[in-house]
């Protein structure tokens, strides 16, 4: 049993579909399904962890993918709303999302996978608000894999790199950012909200069993380095 917050669309809806189809029970909400559900506003999580448990009685898998990209500015004309914004849905819509499944994932002895980002590990140019509130997506996994290992859940996060959602569709639609892109991205393309996914529900599954506290880049080798320097 599998709960996929920001699953509708994206990377999240990506994860639901490759947990669907190894065979898990996906419970996939997102504010644009389900207006009910935003993951803001802790009693809408927790009514929807009691429906988890009256219908299932377990939950498993935990992938938190609901967030925001404010516009882009520089750091010295970002605002107040932009990084409350990010923050909010970002990080506090993470801590509200393990905190009203933690119990059903202390039960089963569970899996939480948290969506970061290659932002929050290599800067990029005019994202201070959402690298930042990404940068401490990365951190609370780190402090949830630390608190929660005695209990037998375990947590990480990917750190995706550029990819093909409807978050950043109208970046791509520059073609100068695009080419600049595949340069800069080692393998030489953006990515597959898919290749995402693929990597989260490994990190979810037995075959991670002894992975906790890990911020995975999936990010075609971006963190890695400089792929092309003329010498």
């Amino acid at each position: 049993m599998a709960v996929v917050t920001g699953g509708s669309t994206g990377i999240g809806g990506a994860c639901a579909a490759v947990l669907a189809a190894s065979g898990a029970t996906v419970y996939a909400v997102s504010r644009s399904t389900d207006p009910a559900v935003d993951v803001r506003v802790p009693e809408t999580l927790a009514a929807l962890a009691d429906r988890v448990a009256q219908e299932h009685g377990r939950l498993d898998v935990l992938i938190t993918s609901a967030g925001v990209l404010t516009e882009n500015r520089p750091a010295d004309r970002a605002t107040a709303e932009d990084f409350a914004e990010n923050y909010e849905v970002n990080v506090v819509g993470t801590v509200n999302a393990c905190q009203a499944f933690w119990p059903l994932l202390e039960a089963a002895r569970g899996a939480v996978v948290c969506v970061s980002s290659q932002a929050a590990l290599v800067s990029l140019p005019a994202q201070a608000a959402y690298s930042a509130s990404k940068g401490a997506v990365a951190a609370l996994t780190r402090s949830l894999a630390i608190d929660w290992a005695a209990a037998g859940v375990r947590v990480n996060a990917v750190a995706p790199g550029f990819t093909a959602t409807p978050m950043i569709e109208g970046l791509l639609a520059n073609p100068r950012l695009t080419a600049a892109l595949e340069r800069r991205i080692p393998i030489g393309r953006v990515l597959d909200p898919a290749e995402i996914a693929y990597t989260a529900v490994f990190l979810a599954s037995p075959a991670a069993s002894a992975v906790t506290g890990v911020v995975l880049p999936v990010d075609g080798g971006w963190t890695a380095g400089e792929p092309a320097l003329p010498w």
